[in-house]
């Protein structure tokens, strides 16, 4: 994930309340009840990213990995404290969430049942398709290490392996699959011949409600109408199934500004070019069709469109 596509996922308000993570333990009427030990962040980090950094690497420095209650009768402290702990990490540099989301995994692997444990909300909230968290770039550093793990036998690690070949497919920050196309003419194109500033691949399915309503949502959206007019973007929707006659029927509902093609191939399920875990699935490359967000909702693209229509004013400061 490159810095300039982040800034588009990031909510400034929520850095405020950075100042309340960094010792919000709390009163319990409970005095047995057990908490999270919250660390203090230094007084001297200031700046908002600096503080989100300090948490990132410091975060579980009061934390007794070895402790079982944390996977037993305290196993929701535990939740909720990684839960809170991978809500902050968007508001550093990637650099710095994979060291970090490194370090805690390398600090839970010496206690098994803790590693188990804390692998298993990893993938919870940052690959299961209905977490708010969900984040693959997150997820690879957590995977990456269970593939390199030490403790793990091999028949361990071979889930974490399949995973992790799978999520390193069309990151964002490199070269997008080609995607080979028919249309309705019976007429081939691909990806790369499309040469706009900006590509938006709606991979959809026929009668598919979720895809009905992301599709109305980029036809409605005016910044996505004004970048068509411009010429600045494409937006090429694909059916991967093979029910052509179905797709055909399909394609009135389909706006036609798009470019609407079928995976004329069968390339994207067959050779996996695109791991596709539910449709509607969007991407977005530039003109060299270098993938610039991956699987996201249609709101992220919306909103960076509008700021290549109106720049933010920069500061002079």
């Amino acid at each position: 994930m490159n810095r300039d596509t982040k800034k588009y996922f990031v909510h400034a308000a929520w850095i405020l309340g950075l100042t309340i993570l960094s010792g919000c333990a709390g009163k319990s009427r409970e005095p047995a009840k057990r908490t999270f030990p919250m660390v203090t962040v230094p007084t001297v980090y200031t700046d908002p990213a600096a503080r989100a950094e300090y948490l990132a690497m410091h975060y579980w420095d009061l934390f007794n990995f070895a402790d079982t209650a944390g996977v037993g009768s305290a196993a929701g402290v535990t939740e909720q404290a990684l839960a809170n702990y991978l809500s902050i990490l968007p508001y550093t540099s990637y650099r710095v969430i994979c060291r970090g989301l490194t370090h805690v995994m390398e600090e839970a692997e010496a206690h098994e049942a803790m590693y188990a444990f804390i692998s298993t909300l990893m993938e919870r909230y940052l690959f299961d398709l209905n977490s708010p968290l969900r984040n693959e770039e997150f997820f690879i550093p957590v995977l990456e290490q269970m593939v390199a793990s030490k403790t793990l036998n091999e028949p361990r690690k071979v889930r974490p392996g399949q995973l992790l070949s799978q999520l390193q497919k069309n990151r964002p920050s490199t070269q997008a699959a080609n995607i080979r196309y028919a249309l309705a003419s019976n007429a081939r194109s691909s990806l790369y011949d499309l040469k706009t500033d900006f590509i938006l691949v709606l991979f959809h399915n026929l009668d598919c409600g979720s895809c009905r309503e992301v599709a109305n949502q980029i036809e409605n959206s005016q910044a996505v109408t004004e970048m068509q007019k411009r010429k600045r973007l494409t937006v090429l929707s694909i059916y991967p199934g093979q029910d052509v006659d179905a797709w055909k029927k399909y394609l009135p509902e389909m706006p036609s500004s798009w470019i609407n093609g079928y995976d004329c191939d069968g390339e994207i399920y067959e050779k996996e070019l695109y791991v596709l875990r539910t449709l509607p699935t969007l991407y977005l490359t530039d003109r060299n069709h270098q993938v610039l967000m991956k699987d996201v909702p249609f709101n992220y693209v919306e909103y960076f469109m509008n700021n290549i229509l109106n720049p933010p004013i920069q500061s002079n400061k």
